[in-house]
């Protein structure tokens, strides 16, 4: 691992410490961090491994990357011409959760509040792959095209009143998108298959992210409430209330807005996300080392983000949100992890 570390430190109140730890050792690193952390809630740590302008971008590849092809953070590929964009991101640890007081400043219903505590720190073990943008229409197609799966049947919000529509599906969801748009109306069993069947077609190992690594690629380093600062500001994102053309009426083509500094578009607002992990009440007794949380038999799974319909108290690095696996929203899509595989030497 390169011994060169970004230690970013947020204190309470606004105060920001940078700690670098270029030259030392990566435990060396880190165990500074944790002496500061000792004192504050919100603490991350990552390899500065990143490009500060722009990703490394690596042509579409058919089947198993040249192994001479250097997989690193800050890489962006693809694994054929119309799969899904995927960016490198590092390993690191990071502080998970809302910190304290959080909620209450952004407002959250006071019916959904702690669902997101305790913060608690995540150590992501190895670099991996997180796709870009949410899975768009034109990908999800073409797997339907493939494999005659069906996907049919969607709730939408009509007057601010839930309805199941029989003729609203992810072709349809009941406004406009281009096939740039992330598909929405799919269940996580949907996203589940299509994520077995590009896993077949490419040979590689492609899933939904767990939450930690979901909320990691979030923050990309960040410790606030969003990538890019504590407040919601204007045309940041897609949601009620986030300043975009978007706003409450549709999703948003795939890189409308900024990317963050893990070279991730969307990760809040636009469409929410389903993840691999079962529903749990909050993060009382949840892993510290990135793995999906999961228990025998469970039918509510996890989902993140915001969406174009939500307000900006749900376009959070730590909001939560739960459905059942089968159930298809208008508001909801995905996007998937790429197991990297090492390469000879490290």
């Amino acid at each position: 691992m390169n011994p060169v570390f970004w230690v970013v430190v947020w204190l309470l109140g606004g105060l920001a410490q940078a700690v670098s730890a270029a030259g030392q050792p990566a435990a060396t690193a880190i165990a500074s961090a944790t002496a500061v952390a000792a004192t504050n809630a919100a603490t991350v740590a990552y390899p500065d491994r990143l490009s500060a302008d722009r990703p490394r971008l690596i042509p579409a590849m058919s089947g198993r990357p040249d192994p001479r092809l250097r997989l690193v953070p800050g890489t962006v590929f693809k694994d054929c011409v119309n799969c899904p964009e995927m960016a490198v991101v590092p390993a690191g640890w990071f502080i998970m959760g809302a910190s304290p007081g959080e909620e209450e400043r952004v407002e959250v219903d006071s019916r959904y509040r702690r669902r997101s505590q305790p913060q608690h720190r995540v150590t992501i073990e190895a670099p991996f792959a997180i796709g870009r943008a949410e899975v768009t229409r034109a990908e999800f197609a073409r797997f339907v095209a493939a494999t005659g799966h069906r996907a049919e049947g969607c709730w939408v919000r009509i007057d601010r009143l839930w309805q199941h529509r029989a003729d609203r599906n992810w072709r349809s969801p009941g406004f406009e998108q281009s096939d740039q748009d992330p598909v929405v109306c799919v269940s996580w069993l949907d996203a589940k298959a299509y994520s077995a069947w590009l896993s077949a077609e490419t040979r590689q190992t492609y899933r939904l992210l767990t939450e930690p690594e979901w909320e990691s690629g979030a923050r990309a380093g960040s410790a606030t409430a969003r990538w890019w600062g504590e407040e919601i500001g204007r045309n940041q994102a897609n949601c009620r209330g986030c300043g975009s053309r978007w706003d409450g009426r549709r999703t948003a083509p795939a890189g409308s807005f900024d990317d963050n500094r893990f070279n991730l578009f969307d990760m809040l607002g636009n469409a929410s996300e389903w993840v691999e992990d079962c529903w749990f009440d909050d993060h009382r007794g949840a892993p510290s080392d990135g793995r999906a949380r999961t228990r025998r038999g469970c039918k509510l799974r996890v989902i993140r983000g915001g969406n174009w319909d939500s307000g900006p108290e749900t376009v959070r690095a730590a909001h939560r949100l739960r459905d059942v696996q089968t159930m298809r929203l208008f508001t909801t899509g995905f996007r998937l992890a790429r197991v990297l595989e090492p390469l000879p030497g490290g």
